[in-house]
């Protein structure tokens, strides 16, 4: 253990999260050497912060970590395995063929059994009869349509809808000291995070998970400010402009069964 690591450890766990705002658990990992709940952007995050709190230079500690996530992420990569190709199916071919089998049936069939037609002379004055009958009803109806169009023709004024007032979505997350702030896009399951002071926004229209370092933080969602006081580390899901606090068993379970 380094001289560095061991000075750290005599100022305590508590006095550097006071000073830092790095989760108090992450520290203790931190420094004990026990990475197995942080990545290794977390990891090299808060010891860069650590460092430049401190003043200390912990490159040591630093390889000891960069080694282990890299054994993590060989691990990662012999486990994956390469499913075998399918065979195609002849199903196609086979339903293909017996369309076209019952297509040639059905042409077969229409040509050679297709009566002819005999040509009937038609007598001319049965028709004229039928037309002088016709006739007359046919003027008749179309005077019952003309009046039916001009009745219809009436001018019916418009009503003109007025127009609904609209909210404009924003939510932007309000800090008077420094956090460490993780969030997570539920849809892509894209996870950033970052130390900071003041003021933050993310996009209203998505749905994300949301981790503080500590609560003292407030919202400002579609207008409205919702404000939290707490000292331990607070977790949130945000969806259809509604913001939800939620425990750890919750978060992992929206999180896919990561707790970061």
């Amino acid at each position: 253990m380094s001289e560095e690591l061991h000075k750290l450890q005599r100022i305590g766990a508590q006095k550097i999260y006071e000073k830092t705002h790095i989760p108090i658990q992450h520290i203790h990992e931190i420094l004990q050497g026990n990475f197995s709940s942080l990545s290794r952007v977390q990891f090299l995050g808060f010891l860069s912060i650590i460092e430049r709190e401190y003043n200390e230079d912990l490159s040591q500690h630093k390889a000891f970590g960069i080694s282990y996530f890299d054994e993590i992420d060989k691990e990662s990569s012999a486990s994956l395995s390469i499913s075998p190709e399918e065979k195609r199916s002849k199903k196609p071919l086979y339903l293909g063929i017996a369309v076209l089998l019952f297509s040639l049936v059905l042409i077969m069939k229409y040509t050679l059994y297709t009566p002819k037609v005999q040509e009937k002379k038609v007598d001319n004055t049965l028709i004229e009869d039928v037309k002088k009958n016709i006739e007359p009803k046919i003027a008749i109806l179309k005077e019952e349509n003309q009046t039916q169009e001009s009745n219809a023709s009436v001018f019916v004024p418009s009503v003109k809808e007025e127009p609904k007032a609209t909210i404009e979505k924003s939510f932007k997350i309000i800090t008077k000291s420094k956090v460490w702030f993780g969030y997570i896009d539920i849809l892509t399951n894209k996870k950033r995070d970052k130390i900071f002071k003041g003021e933050f926004d993310l996009d209203p229209n998505k749905e994300w998970l949301l981790l503080f370092g500590h609560g003292y933080i407030d919202m400002y969602i579609n207008g409205k400010i919702i404000k939290f006081s707490s000292r331990n580390n607070i977790r949130f899901e945000y969806k259809d402009g509604e913001i939800r606090a939620i425990n750890k068993s919750e978060f992992k379970k929206l999180n896919r069964g990561r707790s970061w």
